[in-house]
This record gives C-alpha cells, sequence and structure tokens, in this order.
C-alpha cells in the first residue's frame, strides 16, 4: 500500500426510493437534505475527496444537477449494481481506499467517520475491510464501512449472486476467512435499538427537520450534543420510533439479513393476531389445520408464537402479522441452501416457463438421475417420486419383489404409510393384520436385529432404516447390519431422506462409508422443490419394469430442474464444510451456555453439527415438553423461531449464530431461575406443545421426527 494512500468517500444517492421518493432533496432548513450532510462531512480529516455516485436512470438528473450547482464531485454508474458503480467510480478517481456513505444519513459524524478510516489507517497489516455495524452500535444513520481498492476489485470480479452486486460489499463481510474484518464499537454502547437518525419515511424527515431546526445555529453538532437533546426532549425521538432498530429490521424483508442479525426488541409478547385468526378459519375447513403434522398448532405454543408463515428468504420467515425470525427446521429439511436461493430459483423459473409437465419425458429426468448417481455410493439406476414416503413404500414393494418375500424389518420414521404406521401408536384405519408383516427394530442395539431375524427365519426381505438418528451410531454398528442382511438375503434400505446431502455430498453412506442395497433420497436434494427417489443395485431397480410405481407428476420439471441446480451448486461450493464449520460453532455455544448456567442436569444439546438437538430432561415437577414451551416462546418473542433441533444451512451467517447463541444464553438464564423458584408453568402464556409420536423416533433423546 502506498505510504498516503488517495482515500475518497463515496455517498451514493437515489431519488427513486419507494418509501419515501426523492428523499435526498427534501426541503430541510430551505436546503437539501443532502447538503447538510455534505456539508457536516466537510469536516472528515482522513479524508481526500468526497463524490456524489448516483445511477445513469433520467429520474437521477436531478442530483447531477445538484451536484453541478452546489460544486460537487460526482459520478453516474449502474442502478441496481451498486458494486460496479463503487468500482467505477474508484477507478475514475484513482481510490486506494473507499469509504461508502449512505445518502440518508443527514447526521453523518465526522468524527466517526474518522474513526473508521483511522483503523484501517493504523492498522493497514490486519484488516482490508473496516465498518461501524459489523455489529451495529451506533446510532442508525451513522453508518461508514471501507475497504483497499484490491479487495473491491476482487469483490467487482467474483460476486456473482444478485444482494452481492446490489449491496456494495456483502461479498466481503460473507468471506470472513478470505477477507480480514475490522470494526468500531460504539464506547457508549448499543444505541443502534433506539435511535433513528437515517432518512426513510415521512416521520423521519419530521424528526429530521426539529433536529435541524434546534441546531440551526450549531449546524456541526456532535453526536453526543444530539444525544443529550433528546434525553432532555424524548417526544422527538418517538416521532420515528416505530422504525428504529429491530422494529424496522424486522419489517422488511432481507434488512434482518444484512444488517439487524445482532439485533432484537426484549418483547413480553408478539403481535399474533393474524396467526390466531387464520387458525380459526384453517381448523373449519382442514382436519389438523394444517397438511403436515410437525408444522401444526400442536407443536407449537398457540398464543405466544407464530403459526402461519408467508414469506421466507435466506435463514429467515416472516409471519402473517410481519414478524421476522432466524429459522433452523428449514422447512423440516429441504432448505439446505436457505430459502428462495438465487441460484435455484433462477433455474426453476427458467424451466417454468419452457413447461411443467409433457406428454413424453423431458430430458431433465436423465440427467438429474445423472447427477444422483455421480454422488450416491449405492445409486446405479435412479426412480423418482414426491414425497418420502413414495420413496420408502415403493423402496419396500420392490425389495419383495425382488425377494419372493414378505416381511420388513424397520428402524426409525418411515412416512404415512399403511405398512409402517402398524409399527407405531397411531395405527387408526390400519389392517390389524399388516402388524404381523413389520417388525420395528431399535437402533444402536445389534441384538435385537438378530432376534427378529431369528424369529422370522428365512421370511424377512429387507431391513429399512435411518443409518443415523440425532445420536451417533456406535462403532461398527453399521457395518454389522451390513454383513447380516447380506448373509441373511435381506434387502438393506438406507431411509435418506433427511440425511441425503446434508451429512455430505454422497449423504450418510458416503460418510460412514457403508453402502446399502437402496437409498430412498428426498429433501435437500432440490432446496425446497418436491421431489423424492429411490436408488441402488441395477439388478434390485430392474424390477421397477414388473413393480408399479406409475403416477402423473412422477417427471415434473421445475422440481428436477431444482435437482440439478441444487447438486451443481453444491459441486461448485464447499457447502458442506460450510454448514459443518457453522453446526460446531452453533454447537459450542450452546455447549458453553449450558455450562455457564449450571444446567447440564436439565437439558444438553445432542447431535452432528449438521443436525443438533436441545434434549430437554425435565425433572419430578416440570416436563421435558413444559420446558421446550418456554424456550419456544421465549425464543420466539427475540427473533427466533424455536423448534428444537438446528439444521444449519448454506444461508446461515456467521451473524445469525451468534446471534441465536446470544438469544439462548439469555433464554437459558431465564429458564434456570424458573426452575429454581419453581414457577415455570406460571410463566408459559400459551398451550403447552404436544409430541406427535411418543415410541418413535430418537429413542435415546425422546426427540420425535419431523416429516
Amino acid at each position: 500500500m502506498k505510504k498516503n494512500p488517495k482515500i475518497v468517500i463515496f455517498v451514493q444517492a437515489r431519488m427513486g426510493n419507494s418509501r419515501l421518493p426523492g428523499k435526498v432533496l427534501k426541503p430541510v432548513l430551505g436546503k437539501p437534505a443532502l447538503l447538510h450532510q455534505l456539508n457536516r462531512m466537510k469536516g472528515v480529516k482522513t479524508a481526500d475527496q468526497i463524490v456524489v455516485i448516483t445511477s445513469n436512470k433520467k429520474k437521477d438528473d436531478a442530483i447531477e444537477n445538484f451536484c453541478k450547482k452546489n460544486k460537487l464531485l460526482y459520478f453516474r454508474g449502474s442502478e441496481t449494481d451498486l458494486l460496479d458503480r463503487h468500482y467505477q467510480a474508484a477507478k475514475k478517481f484513482k481510490a486506494d481506499f473507499v469509504v461508502k456513505v449512505p445518502s440518508d444519513c443527514p447526521f453523518a459524524d465526522p468524527v466517526i467517520i474518522d474513526s473508521v478510516i483511522n483503523l484501517w489507517l493504523k492498522n493497514q497489516d490486519k484488516f482490508d475491510y473496516v465498518s461501524n455495524y459489523h455489529p451495529p452500535t451506533f446510532p442508525d444513520g451513522l453508518d461508514a464501512e471501507g475497504c483497499t481498492f484490491s479487495v473491491l476489485e476482487q469483490a467487482w470480479r467474483e460476486a456473482d449472486k444478485p444482494h452481492e452486486r446490489e449491496h456494495t460489499f456483502p461479498f466481503i463481510w460473507d468471506n470472513p476467512k478470505r477477507f480480514r474484518i475490522g470494526n468500531v464499537l460504539n464506547p457508549r454502547g448499543d444505541m443502534f435499538l433506539t435511535h433513528r437518525w437515517c432518512l426513510d419515511y415521512e416521520e423521519d424527515l419530521i424528526f429530521i427537520r426539529k433536529i435541524m431546526e434546534h441546531f440551526k445555529n450549531n449546524p456541526n453538532f456532535s453526536t453526543n450534543e444530539l444525544l443529550k437533546f433528546l434525553e432532555k426532549n424524548p417526544e422527538i425521538a418517538k416521532i420515528n420510533e416505530k422504525y428504529s432498530g429491530v422494529n424496522w429490521y424486522r419489517n422488511v424483508p432481507g434488512q434482518l439479513a444484512t444488517v439487524g442479525r445482532h439485533l432484537y426488541k426484549n418483547e413480553k409478547t408478539l403481535k399474533l393476531d393474524n396467526s390466531l385468526k387464520l387458525l380459526r378459519r384453517a381448523k373449519k375447513v382442514i382436519p389438523c389445520a394444517t397438511q403436515t403434522l410437525s408444522k401444526g398448532y400442536t407443536q407449537w405454543s398457540v398464543g405466544t408464537v407464530p403459526l402461519f408463515i408467508e414469506s421466507a428468504q435466506g435463514c429467515e420467515v416472516y409471519d402473517v402479522d410481519g414478524n421476522s425470525y432466524i429459522d433452523y427446521a428449514m422447512a423440516l429439511g429441504p432448505m439446505i441452501l436457505g430459502y428462495n436461493d438465487p441460484d435455484v430459483t433462477a433455474a426453476a423459473e427458467k424451466q417454468l416457463r419452457k413447461g411443467t409437465m409433457f406428454t413424453l419425458p423431458s430430458p431433465l429426468e436423465t440427467e438429474a438421475a445423472e447427477a444422483l448417481i455421480r454422488h450416491v455410493p449405492s445409486a446405479e439406476m435412479v426412480r423418482f417420486g414426491k414425497n418420502g414416503s413414495d420413496a420408502t413404500a415403493v423402496s419396500v414393494k420392490l425389495a419383495r419383489a425382488f425377494t419372493g418375500k414378505e416381511k420388513v424389518i424397520t428402524c426409525g420414521y418411515h412416512g404415512w404409510q399403511d405398512w409402517y404406521i402398524a409399527t407405531t401408536e397411531r395405527d387408526a384405519g390400519v389392517l390389524p393384520i399388516l402388524k404381523k408383516y413389520a417388525y420395528p427394530m431399535t437402533y444402536n442395539d445389534i441384538s435385537s436385529l438378530k432376534k427378529i431375524i431369528a424369529e422370522n427365519k428365512g421370511e424377512i426381505a429387507a431391513l429399512i432404516m435411518e443409518p443415523v438418528y440425532t445420536i451417533e451410531p456406535e462403532k461398527g454398528f453399521l457395518e454389522e447390519v451390513r454383513a447380516i442382511t447380506k448373509k441373511e438375503n435381506i434387502v438393506l434400505i438406507f431411509d435418506e431422506v433427511y440425511t441425503a446431502f446434508r451429512w455430505s455430498m454422497g449423504g450418510a453412506q458416503e460418510y460412514f462409508k457403508v453402502t446399502p442395497d437402496l437409498t430412498c433420497l428426498g429433501k435437500a436434494m432440490t432446496s425446497g422443490y418436491p421431489l423424492s427417489a429411490v436408488v441402488g443395485r441395477r439388478d434390485i431397480m430392474q424390477h421397477f419394469e414388473e413393480v408399479f410405481f406409475s403416477f402423473t407428476y412422477g417427471g415434473e420439471t421445475v422440481s428436477l430442474a431444482a435437482l440439478i441446480a441444487t447438486i451443481k451448486k453444491m459441486e461448485n461450493e464447499k457447502v458442506h464444510q460450510y454448514i459443518w464449520d457453522i453446526g460446531k460453532r452453533l454447537k459450542k455455544g450452546i455447549q458453553e451456555s449450558i455450562k455457564k448456567h449450571g444446567m447440564e442436569e436439565y437439558l444438553d444439546i445432542i447431535g452432528y453439527p449438521v443436525k443438533t438437538a436441545f434434549n430437554f430432561k425435565g425433572n419430578k415437577d416440570i416436563s421435558p415438553l413444559e420446558m421446550k414451551t418456554f424456550f419456544q416462546q421465549e425464543c420466539a418473542s427475540r427473533g427466533i423461531l424455536f423448534i428444537g433441533y438446528h439444521l444449519p444451512s448454506y444461508a446461515h451467517k456467521k451473524e445469525h449464530i451468534d446471534f441465536t447463541i446470544q438469544i439462548y444464553d439469555e433464554v437459558m438464564g431465564l429458564l434456570k431461575q424458573a426452575i429454581q423458584k419453581g414457577n415455570l408453568k406460571k410463566l408459559l402464556r400459551g398451550k403447552v406443545i404436544t409430541q406427535i409420536f411418543k415410541n418413535v423416533g430418537d429413542r435415546s433423546s425422546g426427540l420425535k421426527k419431523n416429516d
């Protein structure tokens, strides 16, 4: 880096704001709001130039004219690609270090901007990028961030996701292992939640005008002077307080993900009126009020948590009352890349325009099958279904046809079909005779498998099992299962609807190096589109020529396109390494909180980093479900949708994980207090959640399965 690097501040401005059009040129004391900001920024001592950068759109001619009239430097570039606009401006003005300041910050403080720039100037060997809002601790409206030109150029060349181009620096934020990131913290603590000093809404404009009127004889007032004024005049701060901190970020899709991850408002209750109204409507027309029991109201504390989700983006969901939450269930497993992944969505939209169904098969069927065969060790041939239950049901049917035998051993959760549900307590409507054809074994107990085989010698067609629950398989367990089934001519079916493309590209069988005869796939392989598959040995799969498995939507093309796009992205990007890493970070943070609060007697966190789960133990006075209900209600009011387990995705960033650990730590402390005082039941504001299956699932942990 040069001895005296050229530092240029770019103030990005446009007229097309949807919430307050033309906001930057709105009059304040007879002058455009932007001019007040630029005049204050003349006090920045570390910058060589200040440049207004706007778009090439006709509507932004007004900003160019404003700059010419006031003899200000300016640059015009792409309206939507802010990364390109900053890069091209940096080239033109020969910047060595680029600083970005939004144009909606009329109270921009030169002292704070200098502190951000000085952090880099004094630590050029330590930082590539510096800011004052990772996490944000200054009042909203004092933002500043910057990076070296070389790092900006790397981002400009490599960033290919829409949000990485639209917001200038996300490519850098999202690669903390690659770029060295520094942050300036507010010595007075986190004031971001309570102070909003930026211009986005009409209420903001009213607030700003009142401040400027008070300081009209002191236009270069300091942040501390403004804080003192607001402390004496709290009614002025209330003008736009509904948009402050997390109140704003929760209600603008995507904003919690990009800026406000660390923030929450410690609310006693959430506004859930629409959720409750919709539940009443749904109960009238839909049995159970849902299509999937694990999503239903019996699994959520009615009255304290959301019951219906309207939209989602990344790892955040937005309920019908406008609240947003960080989600870890990720639609019960499919969203390994995150909700609405741009690459998968683009592939689906492209195929949607071509057509969803045809009279003859689509070439995508073959391409998608080849993609699965590339990665799943047991896959030599492929047949597609729609739900996980399609795959598990037909795999058993196929095994029976191949072996000529009828009985099946089960181990885990395998869907809603009669032959499996006959082994559970939810067996209403199932023929009793089916109980004679399916036998549940105990996971990690090889003796239970041997006992069933001995009592039904020569009659077992298949063992269908989840190769891993939340708990780990004991050493040698899966290998011995494989050896026994081979010896007894039993088709070994791995139900990897949950684990495929999550534990590794080849699923749990690749991770544990144990290859079954058939495998059932689903969930994560399409990032949320309805598709499942049975894959396996060619000699067994060829029996599909006789085994009837045929339905109209089996070759639906949009889901096949999503599968191909999902696998391609996981092949090209280090998705699995990423989710293992952030999963480890989350699990470690939870373990530390449990130890900190002395809660080992009441709960622990179990499982692999790619799927961890809380194990609530309860005591003689409090049930595990009551503990889980309390945890769920307190997390919801703090911005976490708590289902009891975690499926980290490619969309969960370090900030989401750290925010979650912070919330869990706080709620854990509250739980400990409630247990000590013996008043937990009194603190429950909603209904206690129930359990779908009492005797099925992660038996060692007491956790239900979710499908």
